[in-house]
């Protein structure tokens, strides 16, 4: 059934593909069509960060669409990969030796997005187009340009992805020990609005066992990797509601990591590896039951029957998707040429492109009908959750979660102890007192 959805999806998406040509395309309100620019023959460079996830051409244009957009805006394209390490410092050097003037940063946001916003290297872009821009985005876009907003100002704009965030995280089950143990299968408490931290706990306790007989566990219901590390952490927490700072009320942001979403997921964590000694084994060996976060490119490498589901929270029924990317397109503080780069983007990256994505990772990681529904469903139900402070505050904070993770300290009393620290922190990426 699965390969006929796909199929299905493929012959759609081949009509439209036949269809989008430059006369069918409509620019978004408060952009300017191809017939009103012109970069006279000068080059355009689009900085294409770590985006190889985003499926069939890793975050960089449609070849077909590229050279086609050379012709109508007169603009040579080229692309820069920026790799992953020392991002935010290549964009700044771009941009103060004069070099950015007509380039295009995309790039996901824990690359340096904050030390490039926060050091006023970013053009604020609600201040060139319009609220109906905005409206007529795709909701995922809409969601991450709304969560990076910095000081009531969006600077991303256009789409990254289209349809869905691929960087979405799942937890993962091992089919073959849910049946092998006559085990209920998650994926139908999912179903039934029963999965949560309990349900997955019982089973993880279920699952533990020695199954040789030389009186040492060798079956567990989690694997340790997926619990044993800080960045593990903040994703968990993130899908029962948890993020390191979040706005209040009047804006402002503040430290959140010391309230019940995230304590909670901390002392959980503890009680598997400590108390409850569920943790252990290898999820791509077959010896966990669970492997707690991946997203949907990173089964293939775990055990080959699995089975998907949210992440839990403490609340049955009740799921979040947290991604662990918040891509966007971006321009320099300097562009010498806004409109018209933000013209060639809107020309260059459509929503059709998500819905190839999705195809592409229909027919490359999955399985079954199962994985379909739930991704579908994350798809229709993401709204921008993940914590978005990776590059800020994550090496902070290490040694303080791992230190309670360890069962050295406790949450609440660790985690309000810091709080002073990072809330400081805070204040001064966003320029708060």
């Amino acid at each position: 059934m699965l390969k006929k959805i796909s199929l299905l999806l493929s012959i759609v998406l081949l009509v439209a593909a036949g269809i989008c040509s430059a006369s069918d395309y409509t620019p978004r309100p408060g952009v300017l069509s191809p017939e009103q620019v012109d970069f006279e023959g000068k080059t355009v460079t689009i900085l294409v960060g770590d985006l190889g996830y985003m499926g069939p051409y890793g975050g960089e244009p449609n070849p077909e669409r590229m050279a086609e957009a050379e012709a109508l805006f007169n603009v040579k394209i080229e692309l820069q990969h920026l790799g992953t390490v020392n991002v935010a410092d290549t964009i700044i050097a771009r941009i103060m030796s004069g070099d950015a003037a007509l380039d295009i940063i995309r790039m996901p946001h824990r690359y340096g997005y904050y030390s490039l916003v926060s050091s006023n290297m970013l053009m604020a872009m609600n201040k060139i187009l319009p609220q109906a821009y905005w409206d007529s985005l795709p909701r995922v876009d809409r969601y991450t340009i709304e969560k990076l907003g910095y000081a009531g100002n969006f600077y991303g704009f256009g789409i990254v992805y289209g349809l869905f965030n691929p960087s979405m995280m799942f937890a993962t089950y091992n089919k073959d020990i849910i049946e092998r143990e006559n085990l209920p299968d998650p994926y139908e408490l999912y179903l039934a609005g029963e999965w949560s931290y309990e349900t997955l706990t019982q089973l993880a306790i279920a699952a533990t066992k020695d199954t040789d007989g030389d009186g040492t566990p060798d079956q567990f219901g989690i694997d340790q990797r997926m619990i044993s590390h800080d960045t593990r952490i903040y994703r968990l927490a993130a899908a029962n509601g948890a993020e390191i700072a979040k706005p209040d009320e009047n804006g402002r942001w503040v430290y959140t990591f010391n309230q019940p979403e995230a304590i909670d997921v901390m002392n959980q964590v503890v009680d598997w590896r400590y108390n409850l000694k569920v943790s252990g084994g290898s999820f791509s060996g077959g010896t966990a039951l669970f492997y707690m976060q991946t997203n949907l490119a990173g089964t293939p490498g775990g055990y080959p029957n699995f089975g998907l589901v949210p992440i839990p929270s403490f609340t049955p029924g009740e799921y979040k998707y947290p991604a662990y990317d918040f891509a966007m397109n971006m321009l320099p503080i300097n562009s010498a040429y806004p409109e018209g780069l933000i013209a060639l983007v809107d020309f260059l990256f459509r929503e059709e492109d998500g819905e190839i994505n999705l195809d592409y990772h229909i027919n490359t990681y999955m399985k079954t009908q199962d994985h379909f529904n739930m991704f579908m469903d994350a798809i229709e139900s993401w709204q921008g959750e993940g914590d978005p402070f990776q590059d800020m505050f994550w090496r902070t904070m290490q040694p303080h979660v791992i230190s309670v993770i360890e069962a050295e300290k406790g949450a609440q009393a660790t985690m309000d102890e810091i709080a002073p620290q990072i809330q400081a922190m805070i204040d001064d990426l966003f320029k708060q007192k």
